[in-house]
């Protein structure tokens, strides 16, 4: 029998159709499993906070950052934070003398409680492509801006002589050219004065600061911040910062430089 070219063709579609289905009715296919390395951005911003301790000192701030890609972050940084000298420690006045306010402490020397407000703007970037779940990411990050001072005067309570058969009162002061012998005359010390004595007389001192720093966050690209960051900061500021009363081996200096440790808090969005 003859058969014609479009019979052929016409058989030989018919032949390839019948494998197809045939063999798609005996194998079972599989589905491609989930790659759970994909790399993408899943959060478009992030909003953290900070507790950092550092050698001399604490402060706590408020972080908002944008997310560029999934392993770098943009972000704003606002903090206060407290210095203090490494010379400061607190004594105590264990009892009372006539109208005396109770037992307290004091920082013996002190002539100033320093106070910092910093913002600051940052990058955040992680080394290793993705940290698989439940995994600690690595990155490192840096920041720098603006710094403001605040520098108030630290007061002490001191007995004075109230001038009624011996007995004693306070009288609240801080350091100066005229009170220095009194101030430093530690027997004479009660107590720290309260916080409110001497707020008016703060005086304010700009200042620059900047920071760098390795970060370890657990779960970097989950909804929840949990991480934690070692570094160096600095600041710079435009006059001296007078903590303790002058001595000649501890000249007053306008830097602090430290080291910190931070605890970092928060959610993606």
């Amino acid at each position: 029998m003859v058969v014609n070219p479009e019979m052929k063709y016409t058989l030989i579609l018919v032949c390839w159709a019948f494998v197809t289905s045939t063999l798609v009715g005996q194998v079972t296919f599989q589905p491609k499993s989930l790659d759970n390395e994909v790399k993408g951005v899943v959060y478009n911003t992030e909003q953290t906070v900070d507790l950092r301790l550092h050698a001399n000192g604490w402060a706590i701030a408020y972080n908002t950052g944008k997310i560029v890609t999934y392993n770098k972050t943009r972000y704003y940084h606002f903090e206060i934070g407290k210095h203090k000298d490494p010379r400061e420690k607190l004594q105590s006045r264990p009892y009372n003398i006539g109208f005396v306010r109770g037992a307290g402490s004091f920082a013996y020397g002190k002539i100033n409680s320093f106070y910092s407000v910093r913002a600051g703007m940052g990058r955040l970037k992680y080394l290793s492509e993705k940290a698989k779940r439940k995994g600690i990411a690595v990155g490192w990050n840096y920041e720098v801006g603006p710094a403001l001072g605040l520098l108030k005067p630290y007061y002490l309570e001191v007995f004075v002589d109230a001038g009624d058969q011996g007995n004693f009162t306070t009288q609240a002061i801080k350091y100066s050219e005229e009170t220095r012998e009194q101030f430093l005359d530690q027997g004479g010390i009660s107590n720290e004065g309260r916080f409110a004595e001497g707020l008016l007389e703060t005086r304010l001192i700009p200042g620059i600061q900047g920071k760098i720093g390795i970060h370890f966050d657990a779960g970097a690209f989950d909804e929840y911040v949990k991480a934690i960051e070692v570094g160096a900061m600095a600041e710079v500021y435009t006059r001296r910062i007078a903590l303790m009363a002058p001595t000649e081996n501890h000249p007053d200096k306008p830097y602090f430089f430290n080291l910190y440790v931070n605890l970092h808090f928060g959610k993606r969005n």
